[in-house]
This record gives structure tokens, sequence and C-alpha cells, in this order.
């Protein structure tokens, strides 16, 4: 069994990367455990514990929704929490993104669930983890970043691909091996 996910990869980019720093600066203090810019993307899908034959149906699915769909840009805009700022679980940027990344996700899910390899019913938010925390002592800090963060809009980034990912927890983050790839268009590898 392998522990799985379909994304899209955030490449990052020299913005995205000083800004991410700059907002490591502004939390030393914080106990936030950051991604690691290697491993930023955008989940479409988490399918967790998987056999081998679930993964090849997975696969499938990928490479048919990227042959129906061709590539289009998303952009990294404003910083926000998950649970809220009392209790602030994650930090994440929003995507703004065309209607076609959410065709696609819904697409996907929806194949995913006639397969039985996915449950999820919330409702698809596409963001980008920055970082996770148990607990912020300066709330008022952070929640000042997210009043101020709306104008945070990095250069678009396109999107051509999908990716089914095993992720392996390590005490040190997880690490992400790349089970299959498929080119928006068609072309998967």
């Amino acid at each position: 069994m392998k522990r799985t996910f379909i994304a899209i990869d955030i490449h990052g980019n020299r913005e995205l990367t000083r800004l991410v720093e700059s907002y490591k600066i502004m939390f030393k203090e914080e106990k936030i455990k950051w991604v690691d810019p290697a491993n930023l993307h955008l989940t479409l899908a988490f399918l967790g514990e998987v056999d081998e034959d679930q993964i090849i149906k997975a696969g499938k699915i990928i490479n048919e929704a990227a042959e129906n769909c061709s590539p289009f840009e998303i952009v990294l805009g404003g910083t926000g929490v998950f649970r809220n700022i009392k209790q602030p679980r994650v930090i994440w940027l929003n995507i703004e993104a065309p209607q076609s990344l959410y065709d696609l996700q819904k697409d996907i899910c929806a194949e995913l669930r006639k397969e039985d390899l996915y449950r999820d019913e919330k409702p698809f938010r596409p963001h980008l983890t920055l970082g996770r925390m148990k607990y912020v002592v300066k709330r008022e800090v952070l929640s000042d970043l997210i009043s101020s963060s709306g104008g945070i809009n990095l250069p678009p980034q396109i999107v051509n691909e999908l990716l089914l990912y095993e992720s392996i927890l390590k005490p040190e983050g997880p690490v992400y091996r790349l089970l299959k790839k498929a080119r928006l268009g068609g072309n998967g590898a």
C-alpha cells in the first residue's frame, strides 16, 4: 500500500521563494513547520493508502483527464490560514485559476469515485500550503499579514501536467515520489 495524491507542482520561482523567506523571518520565533520549496504543490485529490492496481487505475484517470484539458495559467495571491486566526493550523497562499482547473479537479474526482478511490466531499479550494503550526503566539502579526496580503500577485505559472505522487512520511518531513505524470493536451509519461 502506498499513500498517494494527485497534484500540480508549483515550480518555485524567485518571487515565491522570496515571499516565503520573508514569512519565515517574520515568524522565526514561532513553531511553524515550513514546506520544503521542492515539495510545493496544489493537491487535486488525496487518495490515501492504495494498492498497485488502484495506482494503475488512478494513472489511467489522470491520463484521460490530461488529454481532455489544455494547459492554463494560475496566479498565486493573498495569504490565509486554515481553521481560523484564533486557532491557525495551516498558512497558505490563494490560487487564482480559470474555470478549467475547477472542471479538471471535478472530472478527476468523479472518475476516482467511480473506482472507489476518492470519498472526500469538501468543496475544492485551490491553495498552496506554505507551513503547518499547532499554535502561534503573535496572532496579531499573522492577522495583519493576512489583511495586508491581498495585493500579492506573483507571476503567473503555466500548468501543463498532472502528477500522481506517493507520500512517504518521515520525521523530517514528507518525501514525494513520482508515480505517474500526464501532460495536459496528451502525451502521458
